[in-house]
């Protein structure tokens, strides 16, 4: 049986030269712009679900965060073991399990890591599992995309140069899910070619599986200012939602 695109994409060191542009700078300012405006406070236990190789995790430890970055490839973590110190932590773990985590003030998972399985109840069970590592009034925090304004300004082809590949990037709507093909040529001519196939959920989709997860939504953000979300015009869909506290 083939290995979901996830991982083998991800796993590539194309992918993160294709993705370059996603530093730490960039992170950075949208990790801080978040924090600040979310209100966490120094101290609190964060979890990075899906961290990738660590650049947002990083942001989340400088705020004064205790965090734990998790990740389904032992390459990424791997990498991200470079920036580990005493306040942030990373850890190889699937988001389709439980959480070995300790209980977490918050769980952000940012820049569209989620939305990629079959079927909807592994998605539910992801939101359940985050859930679960939350704190009775612990946070979730899902930064999705808008898959509405993508779907409406969807570019149907380009390319991209770097030192490493010529990217050719195709990109569709193909049942219920935004898919991007990635085509590039090796050094000896061999050519490549990986799959993004990511479900075009609609906020209320997102908010059901929070709901189903015993969580509670709180609010509906369209970019990391935390302005209003505006389902033709936000940039992004921000759902925070809430785990029920102790009566």
């Amino acid at each position: 049986m083939s290995l979901p695109w996830y991982q083998t994409w991800f796993n590539t060191p194309y992918y993160h030269d294709l993705y370059q542009y996603r530093d730490l700078t960039e992170a950075r300012g949208f990790i801080e712009s978040l924090c600040r405006n979310l209100g966490v406070n120094e101290g609190e236990i964060a979890i990075d679900m899906a961290c990738g190789r660590g650049r947002h995790a990083q942001v989340l430890a400088n705020q004064g965060l205790e965090t734990l970055g998790i990740d389904l490839s032992p390459e990424s973590i791997a990498f991200a073991n470079q920036f580990a110190h005493e306040g942030l932590e990373f850890r190889v773990g699937n988001m389709l399990e439980p959480l070995q985590a300790p209980p977490a003030d918050w769980v952000f998972n940012l820049f569209t890591s989620f939305g990629y399985f079959e079927d909807d109840t592994m998605h539910a069970a992801a939101i359940t599992h985050m859930a679960g590592a939350l704190k009775p009034g612990g946070k979730l925090v899902l930064d999705y995309m808008n898959a509405k304004k993508i779907a409406a300004q969807l570019i149907p082809q380009d390319s991209v140069q770097t030192e490493l590949a010529q990217y050719t990037i195709t990109r569709r709507i193909e049942n219920e899910s935004i898919i991007k093909t990635i085509s590039f040529e090796e050094p000896g001519c061999n050519i490549l070619q990986f799959e993004e196939r990511v479900r075009a959920f609609t906020a209320n989709e997102l908010k059901r599986f929070m709901e189903g997860a015993g969580l509670h939504v709180l609010e509906l953000h369209g970019n990391y200012d935390l302005s209003p979300f505006l389902p033709e015009e936000s940039d992004r869909l921000i759902i925070i939602a809430q785990k029920p506290s102790h009566s």
